[in-house]
Parts: C-alpha cells; structure tokens; sequence
C-alpha cells in the first residue's frame, strides 16, 4: 500500500525524508538531461543512493513491493520464453516462486510493459496467468540475465535462440535491407533483400517460424495473439556489436502470418550527393537550389530507388548550424546531429500534415518531408514554402514533369503550385559490380514552366517547354 502521496514530485519525497542533498540532487538532475535515464537510476549510478535503499524507497511510493534478484535462483528457460532481448530492452526478470508467476521490472507502473507480458504468459502457457509485478534495482536485473545458463545445446529454446541470432548476424553482413519470411504450405521460405534483389536464404520449419513471431512481437509490443489482423511495431537489437532498429509489419495470408523485417542501422553514415553518384553538373545545381530561402524541391522515383538517402545528402550540403533544419520521416532511416528529426509512427499519434503545421511555430529554415502523400500534407508543404521556408520532399510521380499533376490532384491549386517549385529530381538505382548508383534526372522549373503549372498544363507540355529551353 502506498504511503506516500503520490502527487509530491519524487524529488522532494527524496529531499524530505534525506536520502540525498540539495547538491547531489542538483549534480543529478543535470546528469540525467545528458543520458536520459531514470532519475532514481542515476542516482544509483552516481552512489549517492544504495541500490537496495532505492528500490526500497521506490516501493514505498509506488505501492509495488521491491524484490532482490540475488535472493531468487532465475529459470533460464522462463526467461528465453519471453526472449532475453525483450527482458534487457524492457527492464523484466520473469521467475516463479511457490508456484505463482511473478516479474520483477525496473519500472513496474509501465501498465503497457505489464499488458504484454499478461498476454505473452497465458499464450505460452495456454492458461489464465495471475501475475505480480515488483520493483527491483538496474545492478540486480543485469546480474540476472548475465547469469542465466543457456539449456543443453539440443534443447528447442536453445537451438531457436541460436538460429534466430544467425540468421540476423547473416542478413546484417551481407547487408541485407529487408528479411522475408513467406509462409508455403509446409515451410517458411527465407530471404534476404541485398542491394534491391530478394535472395532466398534459407527455409524455417513452421514450429521454429511461430517461435520467431512470437519474439519479434514481443519486442515489437504488439499483440502476439492477433493474427487474423496486420499489424506493425519496432524494436532495437544489438546486432554484431551494433545497435539496429529493426521495422516488423505482420500481414495475414492463405498459408498464415507473413513477416517483414527491415534492418536500419542507427550508426549508418549519411552519403555525399557524389559518392551516390551523381554528376558534377547535377550536383552543382542541386548545392544551389538546397541554399535558397524558399521553395519546394521534390525527389521521385520508384519504391527502394534511394530517394530518402538523396534527401539526407541534400541536407548534408547545409550548414545545420547557421540553420534549423527539421524533418518528419516514417521511419527514421538516418540520424544526422544538428538536425531536428521527428518520426511518424503507425499508431497515428502525429501525421505529416500535423507535423508540418507544428514545425512551421518552430521557427525552420529548412524542412524535410519524408512523402507527401495525402492533401493535407501536400497543403502543409506548400504552405510552408510560400511563407519562406525551404522544403525537401519525396512524391510519387514517375518523372519529374508528372510531379506537379500529382501535386495538383492531391487538391493543391494550380495557381498556387505555380512559382514555388525549385526543382524535382527523378531518380533509380542502377547494378554495378560495388552495388548500385544512381541516376538522376534533374530538372529546374523556369520561369515558362511556372506560368504552365499556373494553368493546369500537364506533363507533356511541361516537358516540351523544357526541352525548348535546352
């Protein structure tokens, strides 16, 4: 039961009942704005607190009794249930005690982290599951699960937990974008998308796939006994050393649940527009259109054409210094410093439209729209580059004389359109022996070509006025 009004800010509780000064606090607060962690685990870290005395005061607060890991022997096999990377990434120590299931967690109060484990448990365990929850402290929960003992290598949970760490160390060193695991009648095939091209890596047998859904649910907070409906979620794994937010989209078909995983290293270096392999011209045209003060330059091409990587070489050609420069991407595929980034998630929480219209009282100079792909968002963007801002932004259009007709039928009016495109560039990756390279068609909107999109001409026009001015 809590004793503790829980409306005091935790602070004061701790200044009250003197567990830590003014000063540490203060030296606290400051460490934790660095590296965002909990404040009670900061405080542990700097030794101002015991860890045991913390978690016991934690309890005290939230009404959630504290439990020592070290007094527990942990079943290593309850643990790999859940998957180990779920338990390090969430803060949980699932163990049973006197036959009742209990979970041990840095953050009890975390009531989703709590709906998730609930499911998972009845779903393993295919029955109603009474669990408890209990605060322990960070120092405890790392021992846990650096001390569990892996079962005998024959065992299912180990040779799964073997399988599923190779095949993600595989499609990371062969520099894989996406997995694809595709449901056949009595297997699951494997493959690897490398450099544009699916590869068939390997074929699943149906047991271990479900056991691969499962952990990639549970690490993705999603429903894991939802099948019938898509879902979508992320996560981030430690792969070969390096951290990978991995993209998972479940989507039900005829032999069952097919799965996608896209991979995107946190750590990927953002490409010049000339080791992407534009030309000279096209890349001194493209450095002076990113230094205008307003305006729409747009980037077109197929799907996996690369048209994100050419927006962040764009934004590469700025000083994010001298500049704000903000972006709404879904995903975040690079993170660039200096750089506002905001992503769009599939829960709904923010849309592009909205964002944009955030932004714009952010006082940006610089505004990089992953897809403009609604009329909201479309009015959003031109909105911004009339009102002096310069926008980046991808569009579905097939060439880059098609691009204001897309830009007109998502509602925009053409007499607005007119005058605010810079540029678009129209672009594909072409195979060469050290990958691929792309290939851009950059094309300037003029003066002529303005007064065309002020009346609704369409890309033919577009692109015989173009060719007249060569």
């Amino acid at each position: 039961m809590c004793t503790i009004p829980l409306s005091k800010r935790f602070e004061e509780v701790l200044l009250k009942k003197g567990v830590i000064t003014p000063d540490q606090l203060h030296i606290a607060l400051m460490q934790q704005q660095k590296n965002h962690k909990f404040l009670s685990e900061v405080l542990v870290d700097l030794r101002f607190v015991a860890p045991k005395v913390m978690g016991e005061f934690l309890s005290e607060i939230t009404g959630y009794s504290y439990v020592d890991l070290e007094n527990f022997s942990i079943d290593s096999s309850l643990v790999l249930k859940f998957g180990k990377e779920f338990c390090q990434t969430n803060g949980t120590v699932p163990f049973c005690h006197d036959d009742i299931f209990h979970v041990a967690m840095l953050d009890p109060e975390n009531v989703i982290v709590q709906d998730v484990i609930k499911k998972s448990a009845e779903n393993l365990f295919k029955e109603k599951i009474i669990c408890r929850f209990y605060h322990t402290h960070k120092q405890a929960l790392v021992n846990a699960l650096q001390q569990l003992v892996l079962p005998v290598a024959d065992s299912f949970d180990a040779s799964f937990q073997s399988l599923f760490t190779n095949l993600l160390n595989d499609a990371f060193l062969k520099h894989a974008s996406d997995i694809h695991f595709v449901p056949l009648d009595q297997m699951i095939m494997v493959k690897f998308r490398i450099h544009g091209e699916l590869v068939v890596y390997q074929h699943l047998e149906w047991e271990i796939y479900e056991k691969t859904c499962v952990r990639l649910k549970l690490l993705s907070k999603l429903d894991i006994a939802e099948r019938r409906r898509p879902q979508s979620g992320g996560c981030t794994l430690n792969i070969q050393g390096s951290p990978i937010d991995c993209r998972t989209s479940f989507h039900p078909c005829s032999w069952g649940e097919s799965l996608v995983v896209r991979l995107l290293p946190t750590n990927r270096q953002v490409l010049s527009l000339y080791e992407l392999g534009f030309s000279d011209t096209q890349i001194k045209t493209m450095r002076k259109l990113v230094n205008k003060d307003y305006g729409l330059f747009l980037v077109c091409g197929p799907t996996g054409s690369g048209k994100t990587t050419t927006l962040h070489a764009l934004l590469k050609e700025l000083d994010c210094v001298q500049k704000n420069v903000m972006t709404l991407e879904q995903p975040i595929e690079y993170r660039v410093n200096g750089v506002r980034q905001t992503e769009i998630h599939e829960t709904g929480v923010i849309s592009f439209a909205e964002g944009v219209r955030s932004m714009l009282r952010h006082d940006p100079d610089v505004i990089l729209i992953g897809e403009i792909r609604d009329e909201d968002t479309a009015k959003m963007a031109l909105r911004a580059a009339m009102t002096g801002h310069l926008v980046l932004a991808t569009i579905h259009a097939s060439c880059p004389f098609v691009a204001p007709a897309r830009l007109i039928d998502l509602g925009i009016a053409p007499n607005l359109l007119a005058g605010q495109i810079l540029a678009v560039l129209s672009q594909e990756l072409i195979r060469t022996e050290d990958g691929r390279t792309a290939k851009g068609n950059l094309v300037e909107f003029n003066e002529s070509m303005h007064l065309l999109v002020g009346d609704g001409a369409n890309s033919a026009k577009l692109k015989i006025a173009f060719k007249l001015l060569l």
